[in-house]
């Protein structure tokens, strides 16, 4: 018996040494979207035995092996520093303004995130503590990868919940094909024209421009403050010392793109999360006769945002259709008068409404997780795009047969109305919608298990260096042979110039006269 336990006891010590690694989850962007994919992520390396440090936005209680480094108030700082153009979306409708305005926006959230006193605690960590490994969100705030050498440059994961950001080729070597890849801020297909496609290079140029030259030395400069050298390894460095990249990206519904072998693709990793649903709402949909019409423009954009003209009339259009039943997410329905087919709530469990077979179509602002959600329910979709890649995402499902897109300038009864009836009465988006729903379930395995198998291999390895492109550490002269041609181009030039030399007459012969 006692060799038995000896035994176990070895056993258990063995697993945990395996599974106790200290992992630091660095999330950037002051989204609830982007926690609720992030979590997905560090709740399953907490459960399967990891150490997590985790910058975070949310309120969330410190247990043993999973610490929050919680920001208090980021929210409000935001809002005060967006309060002169909250609600004015129309700076983002046109794709130059909005590639300088995300940028503009992570500028200032960064600036915010490097006052945080949660910083400062990390920092106050001892210079000897160990992190097997540092998780990025990548969307933003890159001056946090001035971590990786304060932590004596462990590997780096670098993890993205916006889709494939457009800079995801700096950190890994994807090509970029401008003539059928659309840039995520525009709203063409893959199939353009002449001028867009002139159109869509000018936007990929204008992106990497901007980011490169304007944001990046930004970014290097609050690293240096924050780290306090002067002799740190550039930004632009250290993102590209991403061993993987995890992107919430899946090619059923994505256009297509190339991506070398440790760019992985996990979209829709955050679909299976328990979400339960309020008795109360339960029932509402099972009262409904049709079903019902889900109406949320999630984390980020408000319905109250669409002001009290627009919401009397959406509220108006909701009564004349009562056979439907209509979960609105509202915060504020002060001196809303509530038809009984109606349902305003501050927060809807949407994973678990698009779940249910009752729910006929989401009424959504474009955003990547509710799009995926409808699309592995089958859900069909009225997309109406604010910012960012909701252009683009919108015009996705529109490509594919699922939904209709409305400029949010246009969204009022009369259009709503308009989309909705063609919508609930062809039944040829509920095929499309399950046909697609098919496509993005049926894989290998579920998204969330990929993105910890290759998290662990990473940690296990030490790095992924044999998937790294040998570009990462050669030169934009070297890696599209500009020496060689500039080589063949001299050594062309030389031989020219000795024919020529050569082919003239001595000076003495070409003033020699002919003879008769």
């Amino acid at each position: 018996m006692t060799i038995l336990r000896w035994i176990a006891l070895t056993l258990t010590l063995a697993i945990c040494n395996v599974h106790a690694e200290n992992i630091l989850f660095l999330q950037t962007t002051p989204s609830k979207s982007h926690h609720i994919w992030n979590r997905q992520i560090f709740d399953r390396l907490y459960e399967n035995g990891h150490n997590l440090t985790i910058l975070s936005f949310e309120q969330e209680t410190s247990v043993p092996g999973k610490t929050f480094l919680v920001m208090d108030g980021y929210y409000a700082k935001m809002m005060a520093a967006f309060a002169d153009s909250a609600g004015d979306f129309s700076i983002y409708e046109h794709a130059f303004g909005n590639i300088m305005n995300v940028y503009q926006y992570y500028k200032v959230a960064s600036g915010l995130l490097e006052e945080e006193d949660a910083i400062q605690r990390l920092l106050a960590y001892p210079r000897t503590f160990r992190f097997d490994l540092v998780i990025h969100d990548f969307t933003m705030g890159q001056w946090l990868l001035g971590f990786l050498e304060h932590f004596h440059n462990p590997p780096l994961v670098s993890i993205s919940p916006y889709n494939i950001p457009s800079y995801t080729q700096y950190l890994a070597d994807v090509p970029v094909y401008t003539t059928y890849l659309p840039h995520p801020a525009s709203s063409f297909g893959t199939r353009m024209t002449f001028v867009e496609r002139v159109q869509n290079t000018l936007y990929w140029w204008f992106d990497m421009l901007y980011r490169q030259q304007v944001y990046m030395p930004q970014e290097q400069q609050r690293l240096v403050r924050v780290f306090e050298g002067t002799n740190r390894t550039h930004v632009k460095l250290l993102e590209r010392r991403s061993e993987l990249v995890l992107v919430n990206s899946d090619p059923a519904l994505n256009f297509y793109q190339l991506l070398p072998p440790n760019v992985v693709q996990v979209g829709g990793l955050h679909i299976k999360r328990a979400e339960e649903m309020p008795p109360m709402m339960s029932q509402f949909i099972a009262r409904a006769n049709k079903g019902v019409v889900l109406f949320s423009f999630g984390t980020n954009v408000q319905s109250e945002m669409l002001g009290a003209d627009v919401n009397r009339q959406l509220l108006e259009l909701f009564a004349s259709m009562p056979d439907y039943g209509f979960i609105w997410k509202h915060a504020n329905a002060d001196g809303l008068i509530m038809p009984p087919n109606v349902l305003m709530a501050p927060w809807v469990p949407q994973s678990a409404v698009l779940a249910n077979g009752r729910t006929k179509l989401l009424v959504s602002h474009g955003g990547l997780l509710s799009l995926q959600e409808a699309a592995w329910n089958g859900v069909p979709v009225i997309g109406v795009p604010f910012f960012a890649d909701q252009f683009s995402n919108v015009r996705r499902i529109e490509l594919a047969g699922i939904g209709i897109g409305i400029p949010f300038t246009q969204l009022n009864a009369v259009t709503l109305k308009e989309a909705m009836d063609k919508i609930l009465s062809d039944s040829s988006y509920r095929a499309r919608g399950k046909e697609l729903s098919y496509r993005f379930r049926t894989q290998p395995e579920p998204p969330l298990e990929r993105a910890i198998f290759w998290i662990e291999k990473t940690i296990a390895n030490k790095g992924l260096r044999y998937l790294r492109s040998p570009t990462r550490s050669m030169a934009p002269y070297q890696v599209y042979g500009l020496d060689m041609v500039g080589v063949v181009l001299l050594i062309a030039l030389g031989y020219y110039l000795i024919f020529k030399r050569h082919s003239k007459p001595p000076a003495g012969e070409a003033n020699k006269p002919k003879s008769d």
